[in-house]
């Protein structure tokens, strides 16, 4: 029998680095065999998020993550109505 090296891949969390497959250190997250196939399962999960610029991210419900969903979000449109009068008290 040879030992051959063979890669894995795990999902992280990019905010607290939470193991996709595991909500412990006593569980075992879920490797996969090509950085897709997490993509897609990763993807696939309602309480993660796999952002367009690659990272993802745990939906916990802390400061930390609220923080870097709000980063990911364009900056408010500024409200403009035709016609209106500027109010300057």
């Amino acid at each position: 029998m040879s030992i051959q090296p063979v890669t894995r891949y795990v999902a992280e969390c990019d905010v607290c680095g939470t193991a996709y497959g595991s909500d412990s250190a006593f569980e075992r997250a879920i490797h996969f065999t090509t950085r897709e196939d997490a993509v897609d399962l990763v993807h696939d999960d309602p309480e993660w998020l796999v952002t367009t610029d690659g990272r993802v991210i745990c939906l916990l419900d802390d400061d930390a993550h609220q923080a870097a969903l709000d980063a990911l979000m364009p900056p408010a449109p500024a409200a403009v109505c035709d016609g209106q009068t500027a109010l300057d008290f």
